[in-house]
């Protein structure tokens, strides 16, 4: 195995034995189609004015021929694989006639003489054993690295998001905006329409209404409705598209994107009593149940870290995240259509209509959006808990504990900015 190499040419004699300054360490012919070439292994004769040290050389030649050719210099010792050093010549034709016993008897006398031959395992062992250090040097790198990420984010976060944390500013202790954690779309090919899918914000039954109106014909004969529909068996799974850049491939270049934001006070609190109260899984908030201080503590320290290291998808943080996180918002926000949800009075109404203009604009008909209308107004999705005793004790809650509002306030600070929420 040739480990450096230096390039030169020269002129190489038909018969190779005669070729001055060298003689013959080694032969090994490799059988190489019609052209027959062979490969010759050199070493630098003592007596030359090279100095002596043990170089190897590769020459290419057609057999029988003179050829100017490139040769190999190399500074290792090291030869070919042990499975090499028998000659495999070419019987398909006579061009070499007369000069195979005599490479033959100069390969035998090289073998039996050399005392610089390696074996080839050692050479198949060379490579594995640096992988290996440098596998372990890699993995002790990243751990330091991660050490240090750790300590840095810790020196920049406040321990505690309910207290005060007055050593650090309040604009440092805020978990950062449009970090790229989702991208979740449904799609209307027949009305190029996308709709941003954010957990805890209409995503079921936007999901349902835009697999609707992109044929209501199979919706209807499949016995589904908006407001029924649940995530784990929805109907138009295939028009779900992971990344904006899908979206773009599937639609026409005149296609609109529907953003359904929600008030973050309102969408965490539906989320908490889902997903932390409601649920029969207590590993779904972090171990925390109902304790909502307990979860504010440890998801905030969990977001805080996904910006500086890496994205985690659990229940709970796929719910709780930022809406700002989702759906590429730092390049799609500025062009799409925002609608703001509600489920109370006349901003639900307000909700609805927004919605239909939209589709209206893209050309649904009247018919479809009657349909969707009456879903919106009188239908409720399952896991709404808008309207129950359990929402209001923990709306009481945060209204009631400055804390836990500064908690929040540290988690949706750029929700409420970007997407024009009061605190």
């Amino acid at each position: 195995m040739i480990i450096s190499q230096h390039e030169f040419s020269f002129s190489l004699p038909s018969n190779p034995a005669e070729t001055s300054g060298v003689r013959v360490l080694c032969v090994t012919f490799i059988n190489m189609s019609p052209s027959n070439r062979c490969l010759f292994h050199l070493r630098n004769e003592i007596n030359s004015s090279v100095s002596p040290s043990l170089f190897i050389v590769s020459i290419r030649f057609f057999l029988g021929q003179t050829h100017k050719t490139h040769l190999f210099v190399s500074d290792t010792d090291q030869m070919t694989h042990s499975g090499d050093r028998e000659p495999l010549l070419r019987q398909d034709s006579g061009e070499f006639e007369g000069g195979k016993e005599e490479i033959l008897e100069m390969f035998e006398a090289c073998y039996m003489n050399c005392l610089k031959f390696y074996y080839g395992k050692k050479e198949r062992f060379i490579p594995k054993a640096v992988v290996v250090v440098i596998s372990i040097f890699s993995i002790i790198f990243a751990m330091d690295q991660y050490k240090l990420s750790m300590r840095e984010i810790e020196s920049k976060e406040c321990n505690d998001p309910l207290a005060e944390c007055e050593n650090i500013p309040f604009n440092e202790t805020l978990v950062s905006p449009f970090y790229n954690y989702l991208q979740d779309f449904t799609i209307s090919p027949r009305y190029d329409i996308s709709l941003c899918l954010l957990p805890k914000v209409i995503s079921t039954v936007g999901t349902a209404t835009v697999c609707y109106i992109d044929d209501p014909v199979k919706f209807k004969a499949d016995n589904r409705s908006i407001t029924t529909e649940t995530y784990n068996d929805r109907f138009c799974e295939k028009n779900e598209m992971k990344s904006f850049e899908m979206v773009k491939y599937y639609l026409n270049e005149n296609f609109e994107n529907l953003i359904v934001t929600r008030n973050p006070y309102d969408r965490f609190i539906s989320g908490f009593t889902e997903k932390c109260v409601n649920s029969l899984d207590e590993n779904y908030c972090h171990g925390c149940g109902t304790d909502m201080r307990c979860f504010l503590q440890k998801e905030y320290r969990r977001l805080m870290r996904m910006t500086m290291l890496f994205p985690v998808y659990t229940v709970a943080d796929t719910h709780f995240a930022p809406q700002t996180w989702y759906c590429d918002m730092k390049n799609t926000l500025k062009n799409s259509t925002v609608v703001r949800f509600s489920l109370h009075g006349v901003e639900k109404i307000k909700m609805i209509d927004d919605m239909l203009k939209f589709f209206r604009k893209r050309g649904v008909p009247e018919r479809q959006l009657d349909e969707i209308r009456k879903e919106l107004t009188l239908g409720k999705n399952h896991s709404s808990t808008t309207g129950t005793a359990l929402r209001e004790k923990y709306e009481k809650l945060i209204r009631e504990d400055e804390s836990i509002r500064r908690a929040l306030h540290r988690i949706y600070y750029y929700d409420f900015l970007y997407l024009g929420y009061e605190m």
